[in-house]
């Protein structure tokens, strides 16, 4: 059975690949590069081959926070001490979320509100994998998904993009076929009441109850177009590879039934424009399959930034154990 380990450095080495392709063009990308197998200068936002971005550093980041034993809290907590460090590259919405006043967990309703409740950015979806990594499983593996997810984005597309992501990894984990490991993440996904589960973790609080009820009026079509876009990457389609939860969703799901590692990344990588966050994702979906990593990009593997509890020069390989050792125990 593939281990967490595993799946942190799948997803954090997928997301180094595509560090170089993000916002170019496959055209751009083919003539600069060629066909990418190893990392790769030219990235927009200066991570030096090698060097994972935001993506894998607020995975890391999660782990941290659940490390200190504080619930969400101290997950809400160790995201804005990353944030407050100044890493090369933040989303938008997940700095406004990060970013609020409010002492408590409805930053990302806050935000969501703020977009007039239209927006839907993969900035959730992409750091995910961190609950399963962590240890969390079952029922309260949906539950935890739900809210870690909506202290940032707090869409329902977002959150129900992640309780069916987290349960496809474990599905896949414990050995089902890929369509039956999808079928049972759908299921998961139709069973919980995010809408329930967010209001008693306060991330949909008694100040936000108009957000909490276009949360209410919104979700059914949530679900609806997360089954759509989930069926449609198994039969291999790919809309786009734009920051939109449900193209990142659809676009790993396709690539992930590679296979082998790289014929799952490389896809993501030479498609550009949000290329670091689909190879994450999909990295998500390969280490959970127990899918390796090519040797030659686990040595120069490391995260762009430094925070409280990661410094940046430090090897992925050597101190990812720590980590998630840190965040299984609590």
């Amino acid at each position: 059975m593939p281990d967490a380990m595993t799946t942190l450095l799948s997803l954090s080495a997928a997301d180094a690949l595509g560090a170089a392709t993000e916002f170019k063009t496959p055209e751009a990308i083919h003539a600069r590069y060629g066909v990418i197998d190893s990392y790769q200068p030219g990235s927009v936002f200066g991570f030096a081959p090698g060097e994972a971005t935001d993506d894998s550093q607020m995975v890391v980041a999660t782990l941290l926070g659940y490390a200190r034993q504080d619930g969400h809290a101290g997950v809400r907590q160790a995201l804005r001490e990353w944030l407050n460090a100044g890493p090369p590259d933040v989303g938008a919405l997940t700095g406004n979320a990060l970013r609020s006043p409010a002492p408590g967990l409805d930053g990302g309703s806050r935000a969501w509100a703020a977009s007039g409740h239209h927006s839907a950015g993969n900035g959730g979806l992409m750091r995910i994998a961190a609950i399963w990594i962590a240890g969390v499983r079952d029922e309260a593996l949906a539950r935890e998904s739900a809210v870690v997810t909506a202290l940032t984005h707090t869409d329902p597309r977002c959150v129900y993009s992640s309780v069916f992501f987290t349960a496809f990894l474990d599905a896949l984990a414990r050995g089902l076929p890929y369509a039956q490991a999808a079928a049972a993440g759908l299921d998961v996904m139709e069973r919980l009441d995010a809408r329930g589960v967010l209001i008693e973790a306060g991330v949909l609080g008694i100040e936000l109850r108009d957000t909490a009820a276009v949360f209410t009026a919104q979700e059914r079509a949530a679900r609806a177009q997360v089954r759509a876009r989930v069926r449609a990457g198994l039969d291999g389609h790919v809309t786009s590879q734009s920051g939109f939860v449900l193209d990142t969703l659809e676009a790993a799901v396709a690539y992930g039934h590679a296979d082998s590692w790289l014929a799952g990344i490389q896809p993501a990588v030479m498609q550009g424009d949000d290329s670091d966050t689909v190879a994450c994702v999909t990295g998500a979906v390969l280490g959970a399959r127990g899918l390796d990593v090519p040797a030659h990009l686990i040595p120069p593997l490391t995260l762009g930034h430094t925070w409280p509890g990661w410094q940046r020069e430090w090897s992925c390989n050597e101190h990812f154990p720590a980590v998630v050792a840190g965040a299984q125990q609590a």
